[in-house]
């Protein structure tokens, strides 16, 4: 069975270095999810979710809300809350903002991204409630607009939290780029129609994809403060080592 959900991933197969890999059918990252059609309700219900984490601002929920399933818990667990991030949210307002943007703007903006990526593990009253309910063994999704940024910083930090290597949750998060390249490019030859600057296109084209750069960040934003993964957990989010342990006994199995 399979859906129209963009960069819809089960994490079901990641292989682990102590030999265990993700059960399947527990824990999934996706963009938002609203069925198209039959076929995409019957698999959003065959998921058999108990909760999804929607780690967008409101102002996206509003535009493009999720059409779950009866039963399924709804949680808005905004990202980029009040901060000076949520002007990167993918809103109809910002898309249109981008239309008269200066060459210097672009680079404000690029930049911008750049610096969420040092916010975003830091991001306590959101991804918390992702912990939360990773701690009750709910067999959840979560999401952003795209599924790459906001949700791959969230599955890089459960990645490795259950012993998956850096290298490993940075493949993870660069498939993205594969996962959405019919969606970029059919965007960009629409865009590519249109008499706009060369920053223009730039800005748009860092934006709807993942980079190594990006990554890094994030990961170099835990670990220039904490040495372990552990660690940060604990310190940030109150995660113990028996949490950890539930994930692993939720979420893995030996392979």
């Amino acid at each position: 069975m399979s859906s129209s959900f963009s960069n819809f991933r089960d994490f079901g197969g990641l292989e682990i270095p102590d030999g265990r890999v993700f059960k399947s059918g527990k824990l999934f990252r996706c963009s938002r999810l609203y069925p198209k059609n039959r076929e995409d309700k019957e698999f959003l219900k065959g998921l058999h979710l108990d909760s999804v984490i929607d780690l967008r601002i409101p102002a996206e929920v509003k535009e493009k809300p999720d059409k779950l399933p009866k039963g399924v818990e709804y949680v808005n667990a905004s990202v980029f809350g009040d901060t000076k991030f949520q002007i990167l949210a993918p809103t109809m307002k910002s898309k249109l903002a981008l239309l008269g943007c200066t060459d210097a703007q672009f680079d404000e903006i690029m930049q911008g991204i750049r610096d969420s990526y040092a916010y975003m593990p830091y991001a306590h009253d959101a991804y918390k409630k992702l912990f939360d309910r990773l701690n009750q063994g709910k067999t959840l999704a979560f999401h952003c607009t795209a599924g790459k940024d906001r949700t791959g910083v969230a599955a890089m930090m459960i990645e490795l939290a259950l012993g998956r290597t850096r290298e490993q949750a940075h493949e993870q998060y660069m498939l993205s780029n594969q996962k959405r390249q019919g969606k970029n490019k059919r965007l960009m030859r629409f865009l590519n129609k249109l008499p706009l600057s060369d920053k223009f296109y730039e800005c748009v084209n860092y934006s709807t994809r993942t980079h190594d750069e990006l990554f890094e960040i994030a990961a170099d934003a835990i670990f220039s403060r904490y040495a372990t993964i552990e660690d940060f957990l604990l310190k940030e989010y109150g995660v113990t080592a028996k949490n950890i342990a539930d994930w692993k006994e939720f979420y893995t199995e030996e392979k």
